[in-house]
């Protein structure tokens, strides 16, 4: 099958897969195909990874693209093997660009207008019949500079779980959501675009503040992290190969990054914990007083210190301690 026969299928549709399947090429070969080719991707001067925005939000293409990258990059040096390796690193920004738009897109009769990020989110999941991830470590998107109070954003996987050994979807999909607000955090949110459509990644162009969302925006995985659950097969450290040992990033991501830092996990020396675990921490955490906050952060982390126990988050926290007792919050207690 030619190029030119999978190319007049849209990008990523279930006629374009089919076409992938079909065509002989090996894995790295369709990558090369679609990143090279069919997206006419280049890396610019600030190392930024530029193209025509083609790619639909089809969700078949997603966990086929990560066992596309699984089996063409299995060596040691994972990503940072070669060039094509740069740009499908760089390239999971424009994946995490689809997700973001699809849901803020997502509609059903009981969201209004004016409905959160978080809230499309919970509904898209409850209509489709599948469980979110919020157990997975969320202090790289909780960064600071100076010094670090509590957190304000809270990770969100999709899907939590899954035991196929093929076109695994678990915890692929990221979101990283403002706890109060229910708001999107993403580089997204900031990044400006030339009249042709491509990314303005200039990091002079760029305030420290807007800097910080492209600090702490989410990740499309290629590999499949272990938070709490189980990693089946041929998906096991690949996050660690695909995802955390990463080539250059852009001169933006970069910057952002050395300015805002990562804070430390309280289990390693550090005073960050994550607020979030389940729906009732976010309602939890949203019940307690702006004034009142940096001092019932800190017991709680005092208390994960002391007692050496695993986090089970904030609400566990209130429910456990007479003095907060007044936060804690229901299991039944929903947020749509």
């Amino acid at each position: 099958m030619t190029n030119n026969m999978i190319e007049v299928n849209q990008i990523g549709s279930v006629n374009y897969i089919r076409a992938l399947k079909q065509s002989g090429l090996n894995a790295r070969e369709q990558l090369d195909l679609i990143i090279n080719h069919h997206l006419k991707a280049y890396i610019d001067n600030y190392g930024f990874l530029q193209f025509s925005p083609q790619l639909a939000p089809t969700s078949f293409f997603y966990p086929y693209f990560r066992d596309l990258v699984v089996t063409a990059y299995s060596g040691k040096k994972g990503l940072k093997a070669d060039l094509l390796g740069r740009k499908i690193h760089l390239f999971r920004s424009y994946l995490d660009r689809q997700n973001i738009a699809f849901i803020r897109r997502y509609q059903r009769p009981s969201l209004s207008s004016e409905a959160t990020d978080f809230q499309r989110l919970l509904s898209y999941a409850h209509d489709n019949h599948f469980k979110l991830d919020f157990k997975t470590g969320a202090n790289y998107h909780n960064r600071y500079h100076h010094k670090f109070t509590y957190p304000s954003n809270m990770k969100v996987q999709l899907v939590r779980n899954s035991y196929r050994r093929y076109a695994n979807p678990a915890r692929m999909i990221e979101f990283i959501v403002d706890i109060e607000t229910g708001k999107f955090i993403s580089q997204w949110n900031i990044y400006r675009f030339d009249n042709q459509g491509r990314v303005d990644s200039d990091p002079t162009h760029y305030s420290t503040n807007q800097l910080r969302q492209i600090a702490d925006t989410e990740s499309f995985n290629y590999g499949i992290p272990y938070g709490e659950y189980y990693v089946t097969g041929k998906y096991r450290h690949t996050h660690q190969r695909l995802d955390i040992t990463q080539p250059t990033d852009s001169q933006l991501r970069r910057i952002a990054k050395k300015y805002w830092q990562a804070p430390i996990d309280y289990d390693d020396g550090g005073n960050y914990a994550d607020l979030v675990k389940n729906m009732q921490d976010v309602i939890a955490w949203r019940g307690v007083p702006d004034s009142q906050r940096i001092k019932v952060y800190a017991d709680y982390v005092n208390s994960l210190k002391e007692h050496q126990c695993k986090n089970s988050g904030i609400n566990h926290f209130f429910a456990k301690n007479k003095a907060y007792q007044q936060f804690s919050v229901p299991w039944w207690r929903r947020l749509i």
